[in-house]
């Protein structure tokens, strides 16, 4: 099957695993308990859709995540309204962890989303479409909370974020 044939679903999925996604679902869980949520409950097919929902909310944007479930026809979602109660995706959207807390290395600033990373790192390397030519660039990941590792370059399009080391294929594969 060629690059081409592939649905979107079926290229997500070869990025974040069956066993990635339990991962995350059971370290969700996990987060619940610790935070005294003894009643959440995360499945692997909630948390793909919750994937979907925010996937759509960013090629869709609306001044708030909410406008989503509104009833005025000028910003509704039917089909993120209609899958998924607003309550249900806030609830999955305050518990979500990629890394169970207990398990954390205190001194690694990134030990949250490490198994992330390493899996989808894997999973690039695993994937990617082999060619001769390859670019090394830096690239930020725009973000604008507290972190002590967030950089700020005066005078890039994304100012603010986390400076990241790219290897992509000339067709655009971040690999």
């Amino acid at each position: 099957m060629s690059g081409l044939d592939y649905s979107p679903a079926t290229l997500f999925e070869l990025f974040l695993s069956d066993d990635v996604v339990e991962s995350i679902a059971s370290s969700s869980v996990e987060y619940a308990r610790q935070k005294g949520n003894h009643s959440f409950q995360l499945t692997t097919d909630d948390l793909r859709l919750f994937f979907a929902i925010l996937f759509t909310s960013g090629y869709c944007v609306l001044p708030s995540r909410r406008m989503q479930w509104e009833c005025s026809p000028d910003v509704l979602n039917e089909a993120i309204s209609k899958a998924m109660p607003r309550n249900r995706f806030e609830e999955i959207l305050r518990f979500i962890h990629l890394a169970n807390n207990n398990a954390l290395d205190s001194s690694d600033k990134f030990a949250k989303v490490w198994p992330l990373i390493n899996s989808l790192n894997g999973s690039f390397l695993q994937h990617f479409p082999i060619a001769q030519q390859l670019s090394v660039d830096e690239s930020m990941l725009a973000y604008f909370g507290h972190h002590s590792a967030k950089q700020f370059i005066r005078g890039k399009p994304i100012r603010f974020g986390y400076k990241v080391w790219c290897l992509t294929t000339p067709l655009g594969y971040l690999i």
